[in-house]
């Protein structure tokens, strides 16, 4: 059996440490004690509790897993793309929330102290051989190199736990077939007044400095070896890609064709009107009616991969509140031209809830842009066996408080009840849910099915 080192963060008590039938410990484990857990499981849907290899419980809350903990010494060593501004000593900045004029990369092999994490500035050629090498490493048939774009960040930070978690979940897997993942960090912090602009605006930017040709590069040096680029955005991930991908009738030739197999877009934090055919202009709501109206179109992807997946989850509880936070407060937001009649925007709900849901409603005279495959969490949660909670974490949403709100939401359009501090004191749980990309071992099971069949997958292999 395979153990997961692990630091206890707290003096732990009765309360967060249960004893063992003949337990080899005799005391409560002490703050910066090393353990060893086997395993977990969960209690009440919610209260997480970690096995340790001696039969000894203890409250999840309290034990600080290892990065790469569990996975070979080859797996433990990825790629940081810091897509940031740098500060005096050369550490991506956490303060300065402006795109770079340059990229700087790291060898990422446990998180850092995001003040003291060294990065240098890479041409594409230094990039492509750096990652190519690493590759090189691996059985053949690690031939998937991943992107990951994270989502929003609660607090300024680099969120490196964040690749370690991805990496455990999949290359743990006994179907994995990833090489390396390099981590796409930028600044995803800040007020809804300005967070969803700058990031958008983040996005044109890294196009029109013609930062793509990196991935083209590295595309075409992993076709070369029969290996392929995959990317996966999470969350608020999508503004920056959405930004990305509308750059400007003047810079559209920058963005290259067929350079990733696939890409997949898990509960991606932007409107439904983004696979909308033609798309959507609309502006900040949270700016005056004279602020700057950006272009929300997914269909460019397509250019970029013959494979777009978009996954959505209709009880994702943190996606309802980032639209109640987008459009205002309560149900009075007011969004120009076509407020409905409860107040709240016709012209934005959240993808990552409603996947295709409001275009294949009968009175919608909406129309989709082709090309995309849906798939609902809900339908992979009911038909596959849950994992253990050690690697995959994920819960489903049972609270019938939440479920009420957000039935109210999709039948009566009112984001009355959904409150901020239902997600400050459910937030690990909430957390742990939204990022199903990696806590989900359907989900994983199924991303790692798509990646295993071949580079253009048939119609009838999918589940929409």
């Amino acid at each position: 059996m395979i153990m997961i080192k692990a630091l206890i963060n707290s003096d732990l008590d009765h309360t967060s440490q249960r004893p063992a039938v003949n337990p080899n410990v005799s005391r409560y484990y002490m703050k910066g004690d090393v353990v060893q857990v086997a395993r977990a499981k969960y209690e009440d849907n919610q209260t997480l509790w970690y096995i340790l290899e001696n039969g000894i419980q203890v409250d999840a809350h309290f034990v600080e897993i290892e990065p790469y903990s569990g996975v070979g010494e080859a797996d433990r060593t990825h790629f940081f793309l810091c897509y940031r501004k740098l500060d005096q000593n050369n550490n991506p900045s956490l303060d300065d929330e402006g795109a770079p004029e340059k990229l700087h990369f790291a060898q990422i092999t446990t998180p850092s102290d995001t003040r003291r994490f060294m990065v240098n500035h890479w041409d594409e050629h230094t990039f492509v051989n750096a990652v190519m090498q690493s590759v090189r490493k691996l059985e053949s048939e690690r031939k998937h190199v991943f992107i990951y774009i994270h989502g929003f960040d609660w607090e300024p930070g680099l969120k490196l736990d964040l690749p370690a978690s991805f990496v455990q979940s999949y290359m743990s897997h006994p179907a994995n077939t990833i090489a390396k993942v390099i981590y796409f960090g930028w600044p995803s912090s800040g007020w809804r007044t300005k967070a969803d602009d700058k990031a958008i605006q983040a996005g044109e930017h890294f196009t029109r400095k013609n930062f793509f040709n990196y991935f083209k590069l590295l595309s075409d040096a992993l076709k070369e070896e029969g290996k392929s680029l995959n990317l996966i955005v999470h969350s608020f991930g999508h503004q920056l890609l959405n930004g990305m991908i509308n750059p400007g009738d003047n810079h559209v030739p920058r963005i290259p064709q067929n350079i990733f197999e696939h890409v997949f877009l898990m509960a991606p934090d932007i409107t439904h009107l983004a696979v909308q055919r033609d798309g959507v202009f609309l502006r900040n709501q949270k700016k005056t009616r004279r602020g700057k109206h950006f272009m929300y179109s997914l269909a460019p992807l397509k250019k970029l991969s013959a494979n777009v997946h978009v996954y959505y989850n209709e009880l994702d509880y943190l996606l309802y509140l980032s639209t109640q936070k987008f459009n205002g407060n309560k149900s009075d937001g007011k969004f120009d031209p076509k407020p409905d009649i409860e107040g709240i925007t016709t012209d934005y709900r959240n993808l990552g809830n409603y996947g295709r849901a409001l275009f294949d409603a009968s009175d919608s005279g909406l129309v989709s842009e082709d090309g995309f495959n849906y798939f609902d969490v809900q339908d992979l949660v009911k038909t596959e066996l849950e994992a253990d909670p050690l690697y995959y974490p994920f819960r489903n949403l049972k609270d019938e408080h939440m479920i009420r709100t957000i039935t109210n939401i999709r039948e009566h359009s009112s984001y009355e009840g959904l409150a901020l501090p239902d997600t400050f004191w459910n937030r690990h749980f909430l957390m742990t849910h939204h990022q199903y990309l990696f806590t989900c071992r359907p989900v994983v099971d199924h991303v790692l099915r798509l990646l295993n069949k071949s580079p253009k997958l048939a119609e009838e292999e999918l589940i929409v």
